[in-house]
């Protein structure tokens, strides 16, 4: 199948019958949903079963799911179903311990779920953090320890000299390894995009 004509998992996901590609679709945003979730400082014992639900609405909606640019993206509509289930999930645990008489601290008010516009704002950052991610992990299995060590340490602002001696190799073969793997990120970057977003 070439490029043009491929599916990408989102559309592949939207098939209800597609149990491959629903499954590659939670190992990319499971992580994802956990790291919005604290975001939003959900904490509840629960945490867990909050996720769980959620992933369950997003499979139940997915294959209804229509790209209307003025909406705007997936993540728009993602995080729209992340925070209405969210607060479902809270009104839903606000009964149960209401008709139990049982309060607990770590109880997360529906007051203090983010407004829609904040999360956009956070779920649009903290993509942009998960897509290189995991497009940096994909890339750990194509080159050395050393290849990613040395792009890792660059990102963390340590010269060539520096990462050269940390590794015990040599400052050019430091660049070198650098380069390699942030041409090759860019690329899995934009193949993860086209493959995850609308």
């Amino acid at each position: 199948m070439n490029w043009q004509t491929r599916q990408t998992l989102l559309q592949r996901a939207k098939d209800p019958n597609d149990a491959e590609a629903w499954e590659e679709f939670v190992s990319y945003y499971k992580q994802f949903i956990h790291v919005i979730l604290h975001q939003m400082n959900f904490r509840s014992a629960d945490f867990d079963d909050a996720v769980q639900e959620i992933m369950i609405k997003i499979w139940q909606n997915l294959p209804h799911f229509e790209l209307d640019p003025e909406r705007g993206q997936f993540r728009t509509w993602l995080s729209q179903v992340i925070r209405n289930r969210l607060l479902d999930y809270i009104r839903k645990d606000k009964r149960y311990k209401a008709r139990v008489e049982k309060a607990t601290e770590n109880y997360t008010a529906e007051e203090n779920i983010l407004p829609q516009n904040e999360l956009d704002k956070i779920v649009s950052k903290e993509w942009e953090r998960h897509i290189t991610s995991c497009a940096l992990n994909n890339l750990k299995t194509l080159f050395s320890g050393s290849a990613i060590k040395a792009f890792e340490l660059s990102l963390q602002g340590k010269t060539a000299k520096e990462i050269g001696k940390a590794l015990s190799i040599q400052q050019n073969s430091v660049r070198t390894l650098k380069n390699r793997v942030q041409v090759r990120l860019v690329k899995e970057i934009s193949r993860l995009r086209s493959e995850l977003e609308f």
